[in-house]
């Protein structure tokens, strides 16, 4: 048995239950998890915007303690810290081969249907299963992964900050620094400045752009836009595409990071986007979001890419580590990312908290 935050119907208070939990089984381990952030994906889920079905465990940015383990397992033992991919790549199918591992045939499976890599959960409540969102359903005290979803991590970083790295911090970061490739000199914007888009900040930054624009709606996450690595801050509502040109000698940027998923920054994205430049698009927009470029004039004449970017194309084995030294050697910023903690038991705090937009990335601590 364990406690868990279970959202039954879309737009309703997740309720604190007790579940049934069961054992890992081969190629899976138990996590006690120390933290979880209330990503915005989270809340499309908790919205309907993002489909997922019901009911559900929500939560698949989080960081917790091994506390079992199942057979086959040998790189993982109780006691060990870890921080949770919700994309268990497999490294051995066709994408993962071929050097793509965010596109694993296998992992985008169980993503899909918040449900393990055998298409099962471990969740259930009188006899009837809950799902695990991405496959993880990190709200709650303990959860069953796929071991390969675990990273083991130093005892030494707070489970609070680590936890971002399972989600927000490896797409932003990723989308900025493996995705785009930006270079030494290179002018970027960044529209949308949460969790992810602060990633994405602090990655242009250490990848040399001579140029970051930090683009949002709200002083907050501008001003904290700035102390992460931003050089201009624009408040979104005008003109951005010709505030972000003008800016950037009025050719527009080399590249451009869409974080939020809404038609009207992506339209404003390829607009602010110099001729050869690249438009990432990172968010999650609803089915209705599209990218209209006109072919010839808008991509041939213009050699603009737009392209996506999933999990900031990273590779967890390689990534997790990397971002864990970056931060140890103080280049990455993870605590300034916590805007708010919250106790487990004001799971619907945090989730009104993430829907009012505020901060940069509300944390629930067990």
């Amino acid at each position: 048995m364990t406690e868990s935050a279970v959202l039954e119907r879309p737009n309703q208070p997740l309720r604190i239950l007790e579940v049934d939990l069961e054992a890992p089984r081969a190629g899976e381990v138990k996590v006690e998890i120390g933290a979880t952030g209330v990503c915005h994906s989270d809340i499309s889920v908790f919205t309907a915007n993002l489909p997922n079905p019901m009911p559900v465990v929500l939560g698949h940015e989080g960081a917790g303690t091994v506390v079992e383990v199942g057979t086959g397992v040998t790189d993982l033992a109780p006691g060990d810290r870890v921080v949770l991919s919700w994309l268990a790549q497999c490294g051995e199918c066709f994408f993962c081969v071929k050097g793509q591992p965010q596109l694993c045939e296998t992992a985008g499976v169980a993503f899909s249907k918040g449900a393990l890599l055998d298409g099962s959960t471990r969740y259930s409540r009188g006899g009837r299963g809950i799902y695990q969102m991405a496959g993880l359903g990190t709200f709650s005290r303990h959860c069953v992964v796929p071991a390969r979803s675990a990273i083991k991590i130093p005892a030494t970083i707070p489970l609070t900050s680590a936890a971002l790295i399972g989600c927000g911090v490896l797409t932003g970061w990723g989308a900025a620094v493996n995705t785009a490739g930006i270079r030494v000199g290179d002018t970027v914007a960044v529209l949308g400045c949460g969790g992810v888009g602060l990633s994405a900040v602090q990655g242009a930054r250490m990848a040399g752009a001579s140029i970051v624009i930090a683009v949002d709606m709200h002083d907050e996450r501008l001003d904290l836009a700035r102390r992460l690595g931003a050089t201009h801050t624009i408040k979104a509502g005008g003109d951005t595409a010709k505030e972000v040109r003008a800016v950037s000698g009025g050719r527009g940027v080399d590249v451009a990071l869409e974080v939020v998923g809404r038609q009207e920054t992506i339209d404003d994205a390829v607009r602010m986007t110099r001729r050869g430049g690249q438009v990432v698009l990172v968010g999650a927009g609803g089915p209705d979001v599209r990218v209209s470029v006109p072919a010839f004039t808008g991509v041939v004449m213009t050699e603009k890419v737009i392209r996506g970017s999933l999990y900031g194309s990273s590779d967890v084995k390689r990534d997790v580590p990397r971002l864990i030294g970056l931060y140890e050697a103080g280049l990455l910023k993870l605590d300034e990312l916590v805007t708010e903690v919250f106790p487990f038991e004001k799971v619907n705090e945090a989730v009104d908290y993430c829907l009012s937009e505020r901060g940069a990335r509300a944390v629930m601590r067990f």
